[in-house]
């Protein structure tokens, strides 16, 4: 009963933590989010030449606060997303032997992709339909007036599926993404820590902070979908899907319409990562 009780402790200390990292981190990165999602959703003829132009243009629209429309729905759904996303990865780590040291790097290496294919796939559920509400706050193409009335309007018109319109697409861009992540933090991690039992913030910000850019600039071309397909209502340019908007994307825009928002996306994954891999690290020490 004492190891079960341990199990669960741990496990809350884990949520505790990844829901406050993942809120801060959320929040403190959204105005490069919200310049992420409008150089990905626009379309051919109203794309942005640059991250510059792309912040001054939604600066010109609608002010400072322009930047910051949708939080709302981050500061609702990243804290409960991010704790499942956490907790999960240390519970399939931990039994899987992802994080015994007797095991060999090759047998960690894979037990920590797949915990973190599975935390990815339990923590999207909670994920994708405020990544989808927060998304058309950001565009601003509909007279929303606030987050409540985006979801209810969401649901009006185009049903409740449509907040899940995206979740294929974000299993198939998050599954690799934390399939490539875990393991090269892992990796990154010790290489920066000279004692591995030892608490270093400094090497979970680093590792953090590396894996972050190299998995979001891989996985680049899903969030591009992604993001067409969650804001195809507001835009006016249905996707019949995945496929459907990857082979549309790649006809009518090539090579440069999947590395649309590369930059920003590289930035807020590097910034994003490097915080909460920190703040979580911290924030388990203090918790447990």
């Amino acid at each position: 009963m004492g190891d079960f009780e341990d199990e669960v402790g741990a496990s809350a200390v884990h949520m505790a933590a990844g829901a406050i990292a993942g809120a801060a981190e959320h929040m403190g990165m959204f105005p490069i989010d919200t310049i992420k999602t409008h150089v990905q959703a626009a379309k051919k003829d109203q794309a942005y030449k640059s991250v510059l132009s792309t912040a001054k243009e939604v600066y010109k629209a609608r002010g400072f606060f322009g930047l910051f429309r949708g939080i709302t729905a981050v500061a609702l759904g990243s804290g409960p997303a991010h704790g499942v996303y956490f907790a999960a990865y240390e519970f399939f780590k931990k039994h899987s032997g992802g994080g015994n040291l007797n095991n060999s790097q090759l047998y960690q290496s894979l037990a920590q992709a797949g915990s973190g294919a599975m935390s990815t796939v339990l923590s999207e559920c909670i994920h994708t339909p405020m990544d989808t509400i927060k998304q058309k706050r950001q565009l601003s193409l509909k007279a929303y007036t606030g987050t409540i009335d985006c979801i209810r309007t969401v649901i009006r018109t185009e049903g409740v599926r449509a907040l899940y319109a995206s979740y294929t697409t974000t299993l198939v861009m998050g599954l690799p993404f934390n399939i490539f992540y875990f393991p090269v933090y892992e990796i990154l991690r010790k290489l920066f820590k000279s004692d591995p039992h030892s608490h270093d913030p400094l090497a979970h910000v680093c590792a953090g902070g590396g894996a972050g850019a190299a998995a979001g600039a891989i996985t680049n071309p899903f969030d591009v979908a992604k993001t067409r397909l969650q804001t195809q209502g507001d835009v006016g340019k249905p996707y019949r899907g995945l496929i459907d908007a990857m082979i549309r994307i790649w006809k009518e825009e090539g090579p440069a319409g999947y590395a649309r928002g590369l930059l920003p996306r590289m930035l807020f994954y590097t910034c994003l990562l490097y915080t909460s891999d920190a703040a979580d690290e911290e924030d388990s020490v203090d918790l447990g």
